[in-house]
């Protein structure tokens, strides 16, 4: 297999050293494949073997007489304003040459890179700097026709060339000349029917090239080594080049300043909080429990009482004496304001706020665990879509997988996203209708804009100035291609002002948004502008706020049906990315999928949701054993019509379009009755083992850290797959530990992020609220 590879490596060099010398030819690729396949021969006999049958290759002069051609800009090529040099079609027999545009620099290096290969293969002993050029390139291996379409080479190796070779100047004088490995990966499709399931799997082609050639330099080579080999079933369309250590831009230094700003601040805060807050609280209690200890030692009734009055005068006095079990902070209250505001950026009682597990009177514990368990759905269906993209047999383990029953939840796992509107809404609508009854239908709507925006968007906006500003500097891998950074990254270069307005998905941006997955954000931040349309009128006149809504539900149930039969959108997202089944002729992703007029169901669901939880007496409310197992057995069903009604058509059987159109139009809607109906059972009594493990008190932290893993965990993956030196292979048992690896690491970040980030902003906004209301 090495000698095949070694072989393949060659045959690929000689292609490029044709891009410089077209009468060069490789006649005997069949006998060395023949020679390298006898089981007898050692490593090195292999390596021997091969050096032998490239001895007839003899490409010095014409490498000569080209590169007197590229320096002089005669004959072969001219030189630009730019300093280019243009070859014209008679470079090449073939024309593989036309209209390609190299920079003499980078024309100069490769041409001594391909004589010093070529020498290497002809003798073995000279020049080992282009023997591991060679060696780092990718090769095609084994298992192509099982979805191996990566050929990685080794990054490392690459990067780790330090190339020198002497060349004459025109006084005659020897001039040393020196170029470090730059690692190219290309990004190749095929025009084959090769890809039969997911075309639209990651593809990589890597080579190793002198630093002086730029990305478009490369990816010229790369397609002309292609005509040369007459290989015509693939293109390279896109080239990401990396050298190693990226040097830092002023927007990298402007977010690692703020972020140490912050991180100052946090350090700060902690020891202005331990010092000036949490210890005085230690030092009372520590009185307190000594003194209640000698208390119980005297035994004296009258002593106990006279102490008892002391403690009292000393509570009122000092409310951090915890009273009724409940511990008053006023002593925070009186600290001078710029305290408070460094104690919000504090490491100690943030972090007490996260872990603690106790909540409020009246709250709906059972959305907790929900909340949970949906976050957890979303980064399996994340993980799952990076391995699928970046694995190394991607087409067999598709082709096995969605024909599985168990693999339907992964497959729509977008669901979850649904369950979160639901959830969302049923927040939204509970607590603001409550808090309009107790002030009579007063309610501050500005406050409830601006309270919106600032929960979310500081956090948010910091996630996304790491992952412009600092995420280059963070990996460094083979797949670490140019999706990542501001100024390679197209999805966000132009679009990113979109993100901080919530708007990314109604500007039908090309070819993606900045930062894909926060259309959820977006989405939902534009359902939160919308609900007063709701709960205004269900405050007042409940007739009225029922119509509003269904109105609204008819609307958004009537939209994805009426695209989906205009367009020939398929029932799921996934079709798209399937030969063999019809394709639309929208957009699914941007009509159907992240479109609020197409996925306002379930939040109208959770708008009304909220509504009859607010109007209900839990202590009361009794419904009948029957009505309670009708619901349940209701709910399961329409949840496994949901997730498994597509099942037949992923095996195989074609689906009527008219069937695909109602799916569209109701199958999110329905997800999100079964979701409502849950959360009612367990709000008003009638979850049983379900409630008790929805509610269960663990699920509490980790509940309040969902929004931060929601914002990094595709970052997390991102770092993993791109600092991975090899492709992963998929099975269950590698999805499963990498699954189980991404909740945990993403968790422990989100921790730390909503610490350093998210917590201080909500101490900050509520400090400031409160000296809002003094003044």
């Amino acid at each position: 297999m090495a000698g095949i590879k070694l072989t393949l490596i060659v045959i690929t060099m000689s292609s490029i050293l044709k891009v410089i010398s077209p009468e060069l030819t490789y006649p005997n690729h069949i006998s060395v494949l023949e020679h390298l396949t006898k089981p007898d021969l050692s490593q090195d006999n292999i390596a021997r073997t091969l050096f032998q049958h490239i001895r007839h290759v003899k490409p010095i002069n014409l490498l000569s007489n080209l590169g007197k051609a590229l320096v002089q800009g005669r004959r072969y090529g001219q030189e630009n304003n730019d300093h280019s040099l243009k070859f014209e079609s008679n470079a090449s027999p073939g024309g593989s040459l036309q209209n390609v545009m190299l920079k003499p620099q980078c024309a100069a290096d490769f041409i001594a890179y391909a004589q010093h290969a070529n020498v290497t293969f002809h003798h073995g002993n000279t020049s080992l700097w282009a023997l591991r050029m060679v060696d780092a390139t990718g090769k095609p291996s084994a298992g192509v026709l099982t979805g191996r379409f990566l050929f990685l080479g080794d990054f490392d190796e690459c990067l780790a060339v330090r190339a020198n070779y002497s060349v004459q100047s025109k006084a005659l004088d020897t001039i040393v000349q020196k170029f470090n490995g730059q690692y190219c990966l290309g990004k190749y499709k095929t025009k084959t029917e090769l890809l039969t399931i997911l075309p639209e799997v990651r593809t990589g082609w890597a080579f190793c090239v002198p630093d002086s050639c730029s990305e478009e330099d490369s990816l010229q080579l790369s397609n002309v080594a292609l005509k040369e080999l007459n290989v015509t079933a693939i293109e390279f369309e896109s080239m990401a080049c990396s050298r190693g250590n990226v040097p830092l831009n002023t927007r990298a230094v402007a977010v690692f300043v703020a972020l140490g700003i912050i991180l100052a601040l946090v350090i700060l805060g902690t020891l202005v909080d331990i010092l000036m807050v949490q210890m005085p609280k230690w030092r009372i209690r520590a009185e307190v429990r000594e003194d209640l200890g000698g208390l119980i030692s005297e035994a004296s009734f009258e002593t106990l009482r006279g102490r008892r009055d002391e403690w009292q005068s000393r509570i009122e006095a000092d409310p951090l004496i915890l009273n009724n079990n409940q511990p008053i902070m006023a002593m925070q209250t009186r600290q001078p304001f710029l305290v408070r505001l460094l104690v919000a950026f504090s490491l100690w009682s943030n972090a007490e706020k996260l872990v603690g597990t106790s909540q409020p009177p009246g709250s709906l514990s059972c959305l907790n665990g929900i909340r949970v368990i949906s976050i957890s759905w979303v980064v399996l269906g994340h993980t799952v879509l990076h391995i699928a993209r970046n694995g190394d047999n991607v087409l067999t383990y598709s082709q096995d997988a969605i024909k599985r029953w168990s693999f339907m939840p992964i497959i729509n796992g977008t669901f979850s996203v649904d369950t979160f509107f639901v959830l969302s809404a049923i927040l939204v609508s509970y607590a603001t209708l409550n808090q309009m009854k107790k002030t009579g239908g007063k309610f501050n709507w500005i406050k409830f804009y601006v309270h919106r925006y600032v929960r979310l968007t500081p956090v948010y906006m910091i996630v996304m100035a790491i992952y412009l500003g600092t995420l280059p500097y963070l990996i460094n891998g083979p797949l670490n291609d140019q999706k990542k950074g501001f100024e390679k990254d197209p999805f966000c270069k132009n679009t990113w002002w979109g993100n901080p307005l919530y708007i990314q998905n109604l500007m039908n941006f090309k070819p993606d948004i900045c930062m894909g997955w926060s259309w959820y954000l977006a989405v939902d931040m534009q359902f939160y502008v919308l609900s007063p349309l709701f709960l205004i009128p269900l405050h007042y006149r409940p007739k009225l706020g029922y119509a509003v809504v269904s109105l609204f539900l008819l609307a958004t149930t009537v939209t994805p049906l009426v695209l989906s039969e205009v367009r020939k959108y398929p029932g799921s997202v996934i079709f798209v990315q399937l030969k063999g089944h019809p394709q639309p002729r929208g957009d699914i992703f941007y009509d159907i999928y992240i479109s609020p007029y197409s996925r306002m169901g379930p939040y109208l669901v959770g708008i009304m949701c909220g509504y009859i939880l607010s109007n209900l007496n839990r202590r009361s409310v009794r419904i009948p054993r029957h009505f309670v197992l009708i619901g349940w057995l209701a709910a399961i069903a329409t949840g496994l019509a949901v997730i498994y009604g597509l099942y037949p058509y992923f095996k195989g059987t074609d689906m009527d379009p008219h069937a695909a159109s109602i799916y569209n139009a109701l199958s999110r809607t329905a997800w999100a009755l079964s979701v409502a109906w849950i959360i009612f059972s367990c709000v008003t009594g009638s979850g049983g083992v379900v409630d008790t493990f929805l509610s269960w008190s663990l699920w509490v932290p980790l509940s309040r850290l969902t929004y931060v893993v929601y914002l990094i965990h595709v970052l997390v993956l991102d770092v993993l797959f791109a600092t991975a030196r090899t492709p992963m292979y998929a099975s269950d048992f590698t999805v499963a530990i990498l699954y189980l690896a991404t909740l945990s690491l993403t968790y422990g970040l989100a921790f730390i992020c909503s610490l350093l980030f998210e917590a201080p902003g909500l101490a900050l906004e509520k400090l400031l609220l409160k000296q809002r209301k003094r003044s």
